[in-house]
């Protein structure tokens, strides 16, 4: 019967590991899809104003001051 148990505790530590795995994975995809933000900016504000993006942004997707003003104002100049 030792044969048997040693078969049972190592399917058992196989099935750990991979509930493991699979855990860590589905945490690094949690916390790579909350940790991201769409940005708003989009080339047809570049289109519509004819300013380049860093008009607006200094570190992408914030905004500068100009930005923040632009925004405030509507998205209007």
């Amino acid at each position: 019967m030792q044969t048997g148990s040693r078969s049972f505790a190592m399917m058992m530590s196989i099935m750990t590991a991979a509930v493991g795995a699979a855990a860590v994975v589905l945490l690094a995809g949690a916390l790579t899809t909350m940790g991201s933000r769409e940005a708003a900016a989009s080339p047809k504000f570049t289109q519509d104003t004819g300013k380049p993006c860093n008009f607006c942004h200094s570190k992408p997707p914030e905004l500068n001051d100009q930005g923040k003003k632009f925004k405030a104002n509507g998205n209007k100049l």
